[in-house]
């Protein structure tokens, strides 16, 4: 008791100003007949206005940076988006690459594709499996890529003994080559007629750098440094020789002369060209002054579709286009089929113009050109590189449309067999 007496002293002796604890109490409030919603239902406009706004961070969407360009681009005004509204997700593939190029402004290889199916001076991709009847050369030429597909005479008969001969833990990835009777069919006493066969060590150098970029997810670029333009120098140049009849050259940056560029896609360009130089031919003393009659009658002076000065005098023979493992076939696909359009206008321009060039000379020139230009070819080869994988591809002329047969794996950097 003598606790609660003095607690109760103490509160008396408090100024009048404090309220004693009961007093701190609130009254008790008769609840109301409704209870009032403490937020409305739906924001006010101005906190919608707010929200909406495209210039706040926090508050734009995930798809909004998915479709943001590098280069900027003037604000629009953005409605909030219904939850119903139509994403690319749920559309098929096509679909949504076409939904996706469309927002983004960017041109998606398969809607320009399947425009130049339309255009009578376009292109068309078909499967090399539907083309009957074939020409004999591409039967010829698809005959001979079965028998290396398999791996058979692609080493000399003279370099058997040296290879089984290799050292087992060393040069484990060679082992194919040296299994005894098992391997004779990878050896045959004609390889040497195809050109110099590169040493196992560059080989495996080429696949090793080659693991490197896939492993890695080099860009194209350095694929095409490391890898592709080591094959075709080993293939055109072996052990560091000078280039002879056929050589390879880069030509990212070589344009189509806008005269030869006649459908209605934009103009392209491919990695890498294959050409023949006439002067280096022994049996064709007569190239250089054929070379210059040519020039001075076709386009821009030179004897191609393209401008790029290098290849002024030197026909292109294949052209190589490259991507990445996993890449856009499509998209190499309007590249090499683009550039070979422009190709088959430039060839059909060079008949026609050789013709009425020597109808004109015929009687002036007891000497006329050696060469005879008289007909187009059956077809023009082409390579499409997908990271390891080298594919044949094929374009032909059907009228003015340009026909893109797909596709032969030719070989591969995956492994040393090719």
């Amino acid at each position: 008791m003598e606790e609660v007496d003095s607690i109760l002293s103490w509160l008396a002796a408090l100024p009048s100003e404090t309220k004693s604890p009961a007093a701190l109490e609130e009254p008790i409030r008769k609840p109301p007949s409704k209870r009032r919603r403490v937020e409305p239902l739906t924001p006010e406009a101005s906190i919608m206005s707010h929200i909406s706004q495209p210039g706040s961070p926090s508050k734009r969407s995930i798809e909004d940076y998915a479709h943001e360009d590098l280069t900027p681009k003037p604000l629009r005004n953005k409605r909030p988006k219904s939850l119903r509204s139509e994403s690319s997700c749920s559309l098929p593939a096509s679909q949504s690459q076409y939904h996706t190029s469309t927002k983004s402004g960017q041109s998606s290889p398969l809607r320009d594709l399947n425009t130049l199916e339309h255009d009578e001076n376009g292109l068309k991709p078909r499967d090399l499996s539907t083309f009957h009847p074939q020409p004999p050369s591409l039967e010829a030429l698809l005959e001979r890529i079965d028998v290396f597909a398999y791996a058979e005479g692609i080493l000399p008969l003279a370099s058997q003994a040296m290879l089984e001969m290799l050292d087992a833990e060393e040069y484990w990835d060679m082992r194919w080559a040296r299994l005894g009777p098992r391997s004779n069919k990878h050896y045959s006493p004609d390889r040497d007629a195809l050109g110099c066969t590169p040493m196992p060590d560059a080989v495996r150098q080429i696949v090793s750098q080659a693991a490197e970029c896939s492993e890695n997810n080099h860009p194209e670029v350095n694929w095409n440094i490391s890898v592709h333009s080591r094959v075709l120098d080993m293939a055109f140049e072996p052990s560091g020789s000078r280039p002879g009849l056929i050589g390879s050259m880069g030509s990212s940056t070589a344009s189509i002369i806008s005269e030869y560029h006649r459908s209605i896609s934009r103009t392209k360009r491919v990695d890498f060209c294959i050409y023949i130089d006439p002067k280096k031919d022994p049996s064709y003393g007569e190239a250089e002054s054929d070379l210059d009659v040519l020039s001075k009658i076709l386009l821009c002076g030179v004897i191609n579709h393209t401008d790029f000065f290098p290849l002024r005098n030197r026909p292109i023979a294949l052209s190589i286009e490259t991507k990445k493992p996993g890449d856009a076939w499509d998209k190499a696909k309007l590249q090499l089929g683009t550039w070979d359009a422009a190709r088959w206008a430039f060839l059909r321009h060079l008949v026609e113009t050789y013709k009425a060039h020597k109808a004109r000379i015929r009687d002036q020139n007891p000497c006329p050109m050696q060469m005879d230009i008289t007909k187009l070819p059956d077809f023009l080869p082409g390579i499409i590189i997908q990271g390891h994988d080298w594919n044949l591809v094929i374009t032909t002329q059907q009228g003015g449309r340009t026909m893109l047969w797909q596709r032969v794996l030719m070989g591969s950097t995956q492994s040393t067999k090719g």
